[in-house]
């Protein structure tokens, strides 16, 4: 019964009697939804491969890091990947929300931690990461923090 006052408290004596007016979704709005429930699912995929990648990196499991790689970084002349592997590696990351650049390809911004060289403090570097599709469960690092 206490709950039943607070809800008339909160709702107001007018929502009592009422019912949510009917809806009847067309067409195109279940097309919505489920564009938005497949946008949902490729952001949080990407997010997930994102945090796998950088996990895989401070912990030095490159067998798992690399083959993340799209081929333009595993194939690229001046190293950039054997550069960011031989840089000191982060002692934490940070993934802030991203945001998507096109349809399977998002964007997110990353702050890495790095431990202190001798008596100086623990630097912060600022960066992103930018995850693509590369097929049904496959998502490739398009660019490296």
């Amino acid at each position: 019964m206490k709950h039943l006052f607070l809800f008339i408290a909160l709702a107001g004596s007018s929502a009592i009697g009422q019912t949510a007016p009917k809806h009847n979704p067309t067409k195109l709005d279940r097309m919505k939804t489920i564009e938005a429930l497949y946008e949902g699912a490729d952001y949080m995929l990407a997010l997930q491969a994102a945090d796998r990648f950088l996990t895989a990196w401070i912990s030095g499991e490159w067998d798992i890091a690399e083959p993340m790689l799209n081929a333009r970084l595993k194939n690229e002349s001046e190293g950039e990947f054997e550069g960011f592997v031989s840089s000191p590696c982060p002692c934490a990351y940070e993934i802030n929300h991203g945001k998507k650049l096109r349809r399977g390809t998002y964007e997110f911004p990353v702050v890495l931690f790095r431990p202190p060289a001798g008596n100086s403090r623990i630097s912060v570097q600022n960066s992103a990461i930018v995850i693509s599709r590369a097929g049904e469960d496959r998502w490739v690092i398009e660019k490296l923090p």
